[in-house]
């Protein structure tokens, strides 16, 4: 389709297509009330599962790792229409597999049988409707382009990748009160029935790309790509039949329920949690023994 034909549908759509990357939110806001309950649930077990792990390589990887074939699945099973080749990671993901696990990552590689499970369900999916198939695409980039920023940012920002310019404190303020605001939102979302997406704060977008990074690292504007699948989605959504749409819901939250069982599979979160732990502890104690002999 060419940019005038793009336009044209959208602006048919009733879509500001301006700067600021503005969608309707109606449907997003009718789908986001449908899955709010396996998605909230999905949010806590994941948040107290990785706690302090996500900083730890082993643990990073291991995740990409474990949500790699369901990318690379979309992107060789939905037409360009659907799934735009800007959000396309998985030559992103092995480039970072071949930084950490080496070039020759896949000669010992084999997709988890949870994985393997996931696929064959995604193959009947196909089968039946490209639609439901996109259904769980637009969940899973939706995540990688929220919850994906926020969490390499503050792995990069642990493992000391984020540089800010020096002397840019506007800079490191706003990014403060951005993290704040994330913060803020995720904790409301879990106990609170306000649905506001459009007010909902945007994770700062990683900006640089260090080796081994390229996989939550998109060189065009969060904001525009997401616009971007937003439209993608109003367009199918809003000419959906009550069957479609019943049937389109029920795998949206079928997403969350399969992505539990492939994030029990990550390997070394235990061990990560616990070494956290244990170097908050000596840091506690130091502390607590430097103040009592200062105070001697």
């Amino acid at each position: 389709m060419s940019t005038v034909e793009e336009q044209s549908a959208d602006n048919k759509a009733g879509e500001d297509l301006g700067d600021d990357g503005y969608v309707d939110m109606t449907f997003t806001k009718e789908l986001r009330k449908a899955t709010k309950d396996v998605h909230n649930l999905t949010d806590v077990l994941v948040n107290a599962k990785f706690a302090f792990a996500l900083s730890d390589d082993e643990v990073w990887y291991d995740g990409l790792l474990a949500f790699y074939e369901l990318y690379k699945f979309f992107e060789t099973r939905l037409p360009e229409r659907l799934l735009p080749k800007e959000l396309h990671r998985a030559e992103a993901f092995e480039r970072d597999f071949a930084y950490f696990y080496g070039a020759n990552w896949k000669d010992t590689y084999e997709p988890r049988p949870v994985v393997k499970k996931y696929l064959e369900h995604l193959e009947k999916v196909s089968a039946q409707n490209e639609l439901l198939l996109f259904a769980y695409a637009y969940q899973m980039y939706m995540a990688l382009m929220s919850g994906g920023q926020m969490l390499q940012k503050k792995r990069m920002i642990a493992r000391k990748l984020w540089i800010l310019p020096k002397g840019d404190k506007e800079e490191q303020q706003k990014q403060a009160e951005a993290d704040a605001e994330v913060a803020t939102a995720n904790a409301a979302s879990i106990g609170m029935d306000k649905e506001d997406l459009e007010a909902r704060p945007m994770p700062a977008q990683v900006t640089i790309c260090p080796p081994g990074c390229e996989a939550t690292y998109f060189p065009v504007k969060i904001n525009v790509l997401k616009a971007k699948l937003r439209r993608v989605f109003n367009s199918q959504y809003g000419s959906f039949d009550d069957e479609l749409r019943a049937a389109f819901i029920e795998e949206s939250r079928n997403v969350f329920r399969l992505n539990l069982e492939v994030v029990r599979t990550i390997k070394g979160v235990n061990r990560a949690n616990l070494k956290k732990l244990a170097i908050a502890a000596i840091f506690i104690s130091s502390i607590y023994l430097a103040i009592k002999f200062a105070t001697k």
